[in-house]
């Protein structure tokens, strides 16, 4: 092989290098921004966060933080919960059908979107003024005993201050036992009459319940309005692909694949 022929093969030899690094680099930005585009749709579209949310809120969970990180932790007082298991379950399955991804991903006008929460109010007004008695927590058994004793507890003590206003002795022991001679009568009705009483308690929480679910519905629906969520996927995505087509540094230099001829 004569040196105008070694020269020629060298030549060649470099270019097939240069090519060869140029498509790896090109195929490696285009796999990286294919990851990214991935990455940005599943997070923009990713509901299952809002309803973990949604679902500890109505469960009345506290948030804390331990070593460093948020936890939910489940409320100290159980009797202080507004909704029962059931209702908490029941309420998720209608989230459920309203926040998801295909929701998202819709195309919604004003109108539709207005008919739609429309629907959604009334519906779970309906079903929490029909089956309230099942969808707010009933107290249990020892949580009524506790607040008839409490309550047993008070009514000895008004009863004590009255006999020493007119100062007349006291005794205790006997007024608690007039006390509960009177409740044994009435023990059926005054644990009923404790539970609705708490029951009550409970439904008024339900306006404000209704409130919050009906925000959290409305803003994903607006995410939807003229097909906004699903838009801004695609612009990011045309995006990509353009910058993705872009020639890397190392053509730019070189002028291109054959830069070398005009050298």
């Amino acid at each position: 092989m004569n040196p105008e022929e070694t020269e020629q093969y060298m030549n060649q030899s470099m270019i097939q290098g240069q090519v060869g690094q140029g498509a790896s680099a090109n195929a490696m930005a285009q796999y990286y921004l294919q990851e990214q585009d991935k990455g940005l749709a599943s997070a923009q579209l990713e509901v299952d966060s809002i309803k973990e949310e949604i679902y500890h809120l109505i469960r009345q969970d506290n948030q804390k933080e331990i070593r460093g990180k948020f936890q939910w932790i489940p409320l100290e007082n159980q009797g202080g919960r507004t909704l029962s298991d059931w209702g908490v379950d029941r309420i998720m399955q209608i989230i459920h059908f309203y926040i998801n991804k295909n929701t998202l991903l819709s195309n919604f006008n004003e109108e539709q979107i207005n008919r739609l929460m429309l629907r959604f109010i009334r519906e779970l007004n309906d079903l929490i003024l029909l089956k309230y008695q099942v969808i707010f927590r009933e107290p249990t058994f020892e949580e009524c005993k506790k607040i008839i004793l409490d309550k047993l507890d008070n009514r000895q003590k008004m009863r004590i201050f009255a006999m020493e206003i007119i100062e007349k002795k006291a005794d205790k022991e006997e007024i608690k036992k007039e006390l509960l001679y009177e409740l044994e009568k009435t023990i059926d009705k005054e644990m009923e009459k404790t539970r609705n009483e708490q029951r009550k308690e409970k439904l008024r929480d339900y306006g404000l319940i209704i409130a919050q679910l009906e925000i959290m519905v409305y803003s994903t629906l607006n995410r939807a309005f003229r097909g906004e969520e699903r838009g801004s996927l695609r612009r990011h995505m045309n995006v990509s692909e353009l910058i993705g087509t872009k020639p890397t540094p190392m053509d730019k230099e070189k002028g291109g694949f054959f830069g070398w001829g005009r050298k």
